[in-house]
């Protein structure tokens, strides 16, 4: 509130059991100059208490004896729900004790009724008036300031929440890192042996050609698979680093499947898996990179031929629904945990290892998936029930990508 400007009217209630004592206190304000107040009068403590709570009045002036109770336990009363109310306590005569009582109670003044005049009165009304400004305002700025506290607190909050979230999570991503190290280095290591092993068996049988041609073939599929990882290291880092770009032309579902399923097959084979194609829209003819999309059904059916025990099934199905085709490959393996779900398709991330059979594979190939099945402006997800009830993974794709 503001002190009234000058001409305003400020209402006063008294708050007294004699009716005398307002008729005097009444003649007081009629003798101040400009008439600039409005006088109420109460004569019961209940009446007082209610008025103070409800702030019907600008100024208060309460007289310090109420019946069988004072002015003191009103004004102590009303304070916890008024408590800026402008209350000048009058007495019939003056005690220390009594007015030290009423300013502890939170009272702006003490007035003795023998000693009052229209000039005391006005100006200790004046006063209470300011001294509530004074105090609503100062009560108005702790508030703004302490939302501003409140406020900045927050933000701070969530600045170092954002900051210990983003310290976890390069301790993670340093985790991940060199556990990433440690298989690439076991992953690029285990083909040497074998490759060791048939140079040897070259030297020593070289007479024997049978023997020489199985040595062969031997060193021939590790580079195969040493070079289809450093491959997918490759395009891994290029995509990153946003050097990868894609060659796309018109191509047919069938012929992207096909190179997939070709590249895939000896792996699948290997596991003594069943491969069953039961695409329905292999006509359909994409804007795509053709290497690169038979890049990511290879992926995907070679993580199902990873996770999949011997005798397990591999299905590819497709469907088109609003110009979006979709493909899903399927599979009766290990299935994936939940708590793995959200961190599939992260680099450096692997299913439990102790889940794979084969115990190989660099983590990469679906991270590689993804990024490649989103350049084409697709999408990539995976569901499954958990473990051992198998997984499937579901690329879509809009005919008209671009």
């Amino acid at each position: 509130m503001i002190p009234r400007a000058d001409g305003a009217t400020i209402r006063v209630l008294l708050i007294d059991d004699d009716s005398d004592d307002y008729l005097i206190t009444k003649s007081l304000f009629a003798e101040m100059p400009g008439h600039p107040f409005e006088i109420d009068w109460v004569g019961g403590y209940d009446e007082g208490l209610d008025a103070i709570c409800r702030g019907s009045h600008d100024v208060y002036l309460l007289d310090y004896r109420l019946g069988i109770k004072d002015g003191i336990a009103l004004l102590t009363e009303a304070r916890g729900k008024n408590p800026s109310a402008a209350v000048i306590i009058l007495t019939g005569q003056g005690e220390y004790e009594i007015d030290r009582k009423a300013i502890a109670a939170g009272a702006s003044d003490y007035l003795e009724k023998s000693r009052l005049d229209s000039v005391l009165l006005e100006r200790s009304i004046r006063h209470a008036l300011l001294q509530k400004y004074y105090q609503t305002d100062l009560e108005a700025t702790v508030a703004a300031r302490t939302r501003e506290l409140e406020a900045a607190n927050a933000s701070l909050k969530i600045v170092v929440t954002a900051r210990e979230k983003g310290v976890a999570d390069l301790k993670e991503a340093d985790r991940r890192k060199d556990e990433f190290l440690a298989i690439l280095a076991h992953e690029l290591r285990n083909p040497l042996a074998p490759i060791r092993n048939a140079l040897t068996i070259i030297k020593l049988k070289h007479d024997a050609p049978k023997i020489v041609d199985r040595a062969i073939e031997m060193i021939d599929r590790q580079v195969v698979h040493m070079v289809r990882l450093i491959d997918d290291l490759t395009d891994i880092s290029r995509i990153t680093r946003n050097k990868f770009h894609l060659i796309r032309e018109p191509v047919r579902l069938s012929e992207v499947l096909a190179a997939a399923i070709e590249h895939s097959q000896p792996q699948i084979d290997r596991s003594e898996l069943g491969l069953v194609d039961r695409t329905a829209t292999g006509e359909m003819v994409l804007r795509a990179d053709r290497l690169r999309l038979a890049q990511v059904f290879s992926n995907l059916l070679n993580n199902a031929a990873k996770y999949t025990e011997p005798g397990g099934t591999v299905e590819i199905t497709s469907a088109v629904h609003d110009r979006v085709l979709s493909v899903s490959i399927r599979d009766t393996g290990v299935g994936i945990p939940a708590e793995q779900m959200p961190h599939l398709f992260e680099l450096f991330t692997q299913i439990d290892r102790t889940l794979n059979r084969s115990q190989n594979g660099l983590g990469i190939g679906l991270a590689l998936a993804l990024r490649l099945v989103t350049m084409h402006g697709g999408t990539l997800e995976a569901a499954s029930e958990g473990l051992g009830h198998g997984a499937t993974f579901t690329v879509r794709l809009p005919f008209d990508a671009e």
